[in-house]
Formats: C-alpha cells, structure tokens, sequence
C-alpha cells in the first residue's frame, strides 16, 4: 500500500511500485541456482544471474505493468571469461613479476571508466518498461571524472566523501535514458554532507555505547563468576575486545544501511524525467536499517537458508517506497518514447556486468 497521500483533482498522478515476488519462490529459484552453479564449477552463475534478475524484473511493476529483464547468460558469461583471463593474467604476473603491480595498477585505472560505461550501459539497455527500453550513454572521460578522480581524491581527503557520492549518482542518473528521454537529479551538497554527518555522529554514540555495554557485560560476568563459579556466564576481560568488535560491526551495518538509504532517497527523490514526470523514494533509513541487520542474521543463524527470504523481504519494502509522479498521460508518454526508441535504434551488445549502480 502506498504511503503516498491521495491527489486532488487536476494534480499530478502518483504510480507506485510494487514488488509482488514471494520467499517461497525465490527459494526455489535461488537453490537451483547455487546446485548447477557448484555442478558446472560456475559456468552456470551466468544463467543464474539472468534467473535472479527476471524475476525480481518480472514481479516489479509500475502502473500495472512488469519492468523486463533481456540480457543474454551467453554474453555475461563471455564478460566474465574475460574477466577471469585478466584475472589469472594479473595474479601470475605478480607473483613471478612484483614489479608488475604498478603496471597492472595504471591498467586498472585506466580501464575503469570504460568498464563502468559498459557495465551501465549493459544493464540499462537490457532493461525495458512497457516494451521502452532503458539507455546509458556517457564518454570515457566523463566516467574518468566521475570514478577515478573523485574517488582518489575522496580517499586522499575524506570530508570529500559526500560530494564524490553525488558525484557519482549525478553520473549515474543524468546519462540514463528512457526511450530516448534523459533523467536529471539535483540536489544541494549540504543535504548529502547532513546526512553523513548524521551517519557519522551515529557511529561515535555507537562506538561509545558498545565500550560501555561490552565492559559492564565483562564486568557483570566476572562478578557472576566470583558468585556462582562454573554456572556463570564463561565471559572474562579478556573476551572484551571480541564483544566490542562484534557488537560495534553490527552497529556499523546498521548505520551503514541508515545513510545508504537516506542518499539514495535523496538522489532518486529529486530526480526527474524529461516529459513533465519526476520520481518519488521515501523509504525509511531506519526501517532498512533494521530489515538490513535482521536478515543478515537470520541468514547467519540458518547457514544460509534464509537469504532469499530476506532478499524479497527487502526488496518489498524498498520497491513500494518508489514512485513516479506523472504530470501527464502515462500511455501517451510510452507511446511517444517507443517511437523515439525505434528511431534512435537498440543497440544491445557488450556483455561487462560489473553490477555499478546507486
């Protein structure tokens, strides 16, 4: 159910996203995928990745339609073959050729942006709504800019973080096209470097509130040990740093996910579409935060077995967060972008998936 409120007369239409997958499904799919996976030594993830992708495609729709996933498992599996040459090329040369690493190194940086484009590019046009398929285009050097430079230099000075994000989601974003019309996001860098902030004044009352807890729990222990000998609790000082190292990596997970959440709604909430259509993303940082935790472990405590459950527990819920507002004829807009569609040409080669994205 939308959270959404109604629309007067007269205003723009809200069309939310529902996701309509089931745990029980996916199950099947998910332990088929991971026995022929291990049966073919992996040559099946491939066809596996296609599996997965149509159905979470296939059970999400938009207005009362599925979006549709179209890639081949041939030509991922040719990207991946690829990948794993370069691999092995890598690895054999580094431990016979030390030397070799820096070559390597500028190799990687420099193919980076072109693998970026191509992996965005692959999905993107694999990708359709009402038979309108997705595009990506964008020039080398803009990906340079985008996931070289500004990841450099993020690293060299941390409080660039939040703008190199929005960097990157600008790049993202503004080079997709649907059915020939662009996508545009804005937003104010206070609004990301706010919310960062507040991941960060999260992580500081974490660290502080995991020491005390960890050291009253050693320090109860041990005094439960003094009291009742072997029925304690078998917790001592010297388990201190275990329970804070645990304790705090789940606390991290959790903020992690809270400001993953918070920028993704900001960069997809402010997003809009040429044709008078925008898009809507309210989820709660909070709540994902929390699916994001408890799944992880659940999937722990059962060896497994719950990861795709949890996986359409999430999606559920982050997909009826999405909208998109429309300021005019959803038909007549499909319409008039399958048309431009046909005119520009579907161009669907490549077969990088190097899973790039928000």
């Amino acid at each position: 159910m939308s959270d959404l409120p109604a629309q007067p007369d007269g205003a723009p239409t809200i069309h939310t996203v529902e996701f309509r997958g089931r745990g029980g499904e996916y199950f099947r799919i998910w332990i088929v995928n991971i026995a022929l996976s291990v049966l073919t030594l992996g040559i099946y993830t491939a066809w596996a990745k296609v599996r997965t992708q149509r159905y979470f495609y296939g059970n999400t729709y938009l207005a009362g339609q599925s979006f549709e996933y179209h890639a081949s498992a041939w030509r991922i599996l040719v990207g991946r073959a690829i990948a794993l040459v370069l691999f092995l090329g890598y690895s054999l040369s580094v431990v016979f050729l030390p030397l070799t690493f820096g070559i390597w190194f500028l190799i990687l940086g420099a193919a980076l942006p072109w693998l970026a484009n191509a992996s965005i590019r692959f999905n993107a046009r694999n990708t359709s709504w009402r038979n309108v398929r997705f595009n990506f285009n964008a020039t080398y050097f803009e990906a340079f800019i985008a996931y070289v430079v500004w990841s450099a230099a993020a690293l060299a000075f941390f409080p660039l973080i939040p703008y190199a994000r929005r960097v990157h989601d600008y790049f993202y974003i503004n080079h997709h096209r649907f059915g020939g019309r662009g996508f545009q996001t804005a937003f104010p860098a206070r609004c990301i470097y706010f919310v960062y902030l507040s991941g960060f004044v999260l992580i500081v009352v974490l660290l502080l509130g995991v020491i005390a807890i960890a050291g009253a729990a050693v320090e109860i222990a041990t005094h439960a040990r003094n009291v009742f000998g072997k029925f304690a609790i078998p917790l001592g000082p010297e388990n201190f740093s275990l329970i804070v190292f645990v304790l705090f990596g789940i606390g991290a997970a959790f903020v992690a996910s809270f400001v993953t959440t918070k920028v993704t709604n900001l960069s997809i909430g402010n997003t809009t579409l040429e044709g008078g259509f925008r898009l809507s993303s309210k989820a709660s940082g909070l709540r994902v935060a929390w699916i994001v935790v408890t799944n992880a472990l659940l999937t722990l405590v059962t060896l497994g077995l719950f990861y795709p459950f949890g996986r359409i527990r999430l999606a559920r819920y982050r997909m009826r967060k999405y909208a998109l507002i429309a300021g005019g004829d959803l038909d007549d807009f499909t319409s008039e972008a399958l048309e431009a569609q046909s005119a520009i040409g579907q161009e669907i080669a490549g077969f990088f998936d190097f899973g790039f994205g928000l």
